[in-house]
């Protein structure tokens, strides 16, 4: 034996856990921390597989809105009591003499809480008052500067079914009723719908109608 060769003294370091990979994935090791590490993985692996979401989200982490449903339409016997008045931002000169005579308008009757429009029978009338000539709690305080009347022949004419729904496109021609002109800058429009069944007339808000623009 040499006397220079000194025996090497045991490390001061603790050795790290030894980690062997048997056949079926099973894990040993040796080391109070290994075992610890261990468990933590089985109990974090089990909750992962018992959690099972179904909820989907957006790119802004909001859930995403529900699919669309059919939803029934209101029946012909459900009674009209809200009218939606849709009309054009300014009538247009069709005949020459610079004054604006022709106004489009959509109409669609409702019978709520259906929140889907229907073609319903009756009357549709359409009033122009000089500015503020008409209440909706009071009523006309003047006599109209011009009326239109659509019986139930001339609203079946005018049925159109577009994405707001069943209703009615009418083009409002004050050569068609005998005027060229208004002596008025702007007036006020009411459509009135009258069922045929004789029951309360269905009134709309009130809608500006500007003639000229300065």
């Amino acid at each position: 034996m040499n006397p220079r060769r000194r025996k090497r003294r045991p490390s001061r370091w603790k050795t790290r856990p030894e980690i062997n990979v048997r056949h079926g994935h099973r894990i040993t090791g040796r080391g109070r921390g290994f075992k610890a590490a261990a468990a933590t993985m089985v109990v974090a692996a089990s909750t992962l597989v018992g959690c099972v979401t179904d909820s989907v989200e957006s790119t802004t982490g909001r859930p995403l809105p529900p699919d669309p449903r059919e939803v029934p339409p209101a029946s012909s016997g459900d009674p009209i009591n809200a009218i939606s008045v849709l009309k054009s931002q300014q009538p247009i000169d069709t005949t020459g003499n610079g004054f604006p005579n022709l106004l489009g308008a959509g109409v669609y009757l409702f019978s709520r809480p259906y929140p889907i429009p229907r073609f319903a029978t009756g009357t549709l009338v359409f009033d122009l008052f000089e500015l503020g000539g008409f209440d909706p709690m009071q009523g006309a305080s003047s006599a109209p500067l011009a009326t239109w009347t659509l019986g139930p022949g001339d609203m079946a004419a005018a049925q159109v079914d577009n994405l707001i729904g069943p209703g009615y496109q009418i083009s409002l021609d004050l050569s068609a009723i005998g005027l060229s002109e208004l002596a008025v800058d702007s007036a006020d429009l009411v459509v009135r719908f009258l069922p045929s069944d004789g029951s309360e007339p269905v009134i709309s808000s009130v809608q500006r109608v500007p003639f000229r623009l300065f």
